[in-house]
């Protein structure tokens, strides 16, 4: 005869703290920028459905997506975590619960003001952050004993056909592709006005990787982007207008 025995609290307490050790380790480990931020109320109300019900559902879903919002994380970041839990829990996706996920994103991201360096859109540095490593690197770079040299390119993309920007899944798709190519570079990324800029230490390696990050955003939702044309400007040139897309004579380009 079988037996069936309800769980004590004691058994789903301990259940709940593995699950959210396992899903905080496991989003580290896929990209998670500052573990400061990751923990929130929100995300021990997400263990606990998952951990007593098997599933996440939309109303605690979206308030996590709100609540990483208000904490300026991106949308690629989010979603990236929340596929972190189900990794960790051994489970496939909740696509409907990483849609309202996503929706309770976007319905905070527009009306909360930037609260860290990095853009909720893309994943990638704000303007403000970049401008800043721009100088930080130019005073560096002007001083004595200096061996490298940095440049910055310029991505430029197709804009948007039928609003005043592109839809934020693209732009999370934008940041995803532009972080995967440049890591390990030691560049940084910064996307304005239907451009990408890129500030990086001058190798043939790296020159090699912006190519191809070139060529993905080519083809990146169906060409949507297309086409992408990307600038190279020696660092003295562009201290003073890291935020336009300005073309200079001396730049060359590539398609």
């Amino acid at each position: 005869m079988t037996s069936f025995r309800t769980k004590s609290f004691a058994e789903c307490t301990f259940s709940r703290h593995l699950l959210l050790r396992r899903w905080q380790t496991t989003s580290y480990q896929t990209g998670w920028r500052f573990r400061a931020d990751w923990f929130l109320p929100e995300v021990r109300t997400v263990v606990a459905s998952l951990a007593t019900s098997a599933k996440v559902p939309p109303p605690t879903a979206k308030s996590l997506g709100a609540a990483r919002a208000r904490n300026g994380v991106s949308i690629s970041e989010t979603m990236t975590d929340f596929r972190a839990l189900f990794a960790a829990a051994e489970r496939t996706l909740d696509v409907d619960a990483l849609q309202s996920l996503a929706e309770g994103w976007a319905e905070v991201a527009e009306s909360v003001p930037p609260i860290s360096c990095t853009d909720v859109y893309t994943g990638l540095a704000t303007q403000a952050h970049f401008q800043r490593r721009i100088h930080e690197v130019s005073a560096v770079g002007s001083g004595p004993g200096c061996t490298t040299a940095h440049a910055v390119a310029i991505i430029s993309v197709a804009g948007p056909r039928e609003s005043r920007s592109h839809c934020w899944t693209l732009l999370a798709k934008l940041g995803e592709a532009v972080t995967g190519h440049l890591l390990g570079t030691g560049a940084m990324a910064m996307y304005q006005n239907s451009a990408v800029h890129v500030l990086f230490p001058f190798s043939e390696s790296n020159l090699c990787r912006l190519v191809e990050c070139r060529a993905t955003l080519d083809a990146l939702g169906d060409g949507a982007l297309s086409p992408a044309r990307m600038k190279f400007y020696p660092l003295t040139s562009m201290a003073a207008a890291t935020t336009t897309t300005a073309a200079h004579d001396s730049a060359f380009e590539t398609k």
